[in-house]
């Protein structure tokens, strides 16, 4: 088998699972019904016009082709704006990421690239993307993951694993997101959550906050240190720490904190959202400092970890790892 083969068979095979990651669509109106009748006929009756002079059997074959082209392009096609609404911006990507606009050409994403509705997304081996929502809502997309976006609030997981962070601020309702999978629908409540589909089972894993799962057999909530996992209807819960190993892939795709004008403690906030891990001063006047010092500079590249023991060593703080928490202390000189 050549490589375009190999390509045509992936393809294949992303298509076939983002169809049945999608799902049977409802019934379209009767109206809707008589217009695309009324516009197959219409070309199946100048198809064989055109050709009935000559090969008389050969244009009733084009014309029924014609007709089912028609009625696959309808069904298929989702339903969004004629101009495309932009629902999304990358933040971030790393290795192989691309989209395909509903022509059926998968190109990679462009690094400063905005995804309109119906945009199909997807990750290789080793690729993985950062996503800004309209809304606020982030994303994050691990390798092998195949995604489409509906609309600016909701999107279908057809296979791999998607993070979602509603940055949900205490007594505001956050940001309304939906993500469907084959298995059922999640929706947050104000959280940091991921979704999983491996081996036809979904794991929602909860970080922060809590998380609806509309299954066949009902819905379902999960609250931060759960996780959900959903097999032919039936519902198990199992413990999953903030830092747990599961969370790791998170830190190689994580976007930037914007450093410019922000205090030590703001960051350390930061990095401790994004490792699932408490900040905790080891006195107040460690504390303060945190509050008084002022960062420049950037973090491109580094993993929040990382990016911590950048940051400290440029202040008289130092951290220290104690479990589930990071510990700022004064730097022993």
């Amino acid at each position: 088998m050549n490589e375009e083969s190999r390509t045509d068979a992936r393809d294949d095979t992303d298509l076939a699972a983002l169809l049945a990651a999608v799902g049977p669509r409802g019934q379209p109106s009767l109206d809707a019904m008589a217009s695309v009748r009324a516009a197959v006929a219409a070309e199946w009756r100048a198809t064989v016009a055109a050709r009935q002079r000559r090969h008389r059997f050969t244009s009733w074959a084009a014309a029924a082709g014609v007709a089912a082209a028609a009625l696959a392009v309808w069904i298929a096609q989702p339903m969004r704006s004629p101009d495309g609404v932009v629902v999304a911006s990358l933040t971030r990507a790393v290795g192989d990421v691309q989209q395909n606009s509903g022509d059926g050409r998968w190109i990679p994403l462009d690094a400063a690239g905005s995804l309109e509705t119906g945009t199909q997304l997807r990750t290789g081996t080793g690729g993985q993307a950062a996503l800004r929502l309209d809304d606020g809502v982030e994303l994050r997309l691990d390798s092998r993951t195949l995604v489409v976006f509906e609309d600016t609030q909701q999107a279908r997981l057809a296979h791999g694993a998607v993070y979602v962070d509603s940055h949900a601020e205490p007594g505001r309702t956050p940001a309304d997101f939906t993500l469907a999978t084959p298995a059922g629908t999640v929706r947050h409540l104000g959280t940091q959550y991921q979704a999983r589909i491996a081996n036809g089972d979904l794991r929602v894993a909860v970080r922060e906050g809590r998380v609806q799962v509309g299954t066949t057999a009902g819905k379902v909530q999960g609250a931060a240190g759960e996780q959900l996992t959903i097999s032919d209807g039936r519902v198990t819960r199992s413990e999953l720490a903030a830092n747990a190993t599961d969370w790791d892939w998170l830190a190689t795709i994580t976007p930037p904190f914007s450093l410019e004008g922000r205090s030590v403690d703001a960051f350390l906030a930061w990095a401790g959202r994004e490792t699932g891990r408490a900040i905790v001063y080891g006195s107040p006047d460690v504390e303060q400092q945190a509050r008084a010092v002022i960062l420049s500079g950037t973090l491109e590249g580094l993993t929040p970890d990382e990016a911590v023991a950048a940051v400290l060593s440029t202040t008289s703080l130092q951290a220290a790892l104690d479990g589930d928490r990071i510990r700022i202390e004064a730097a022993t000189r």
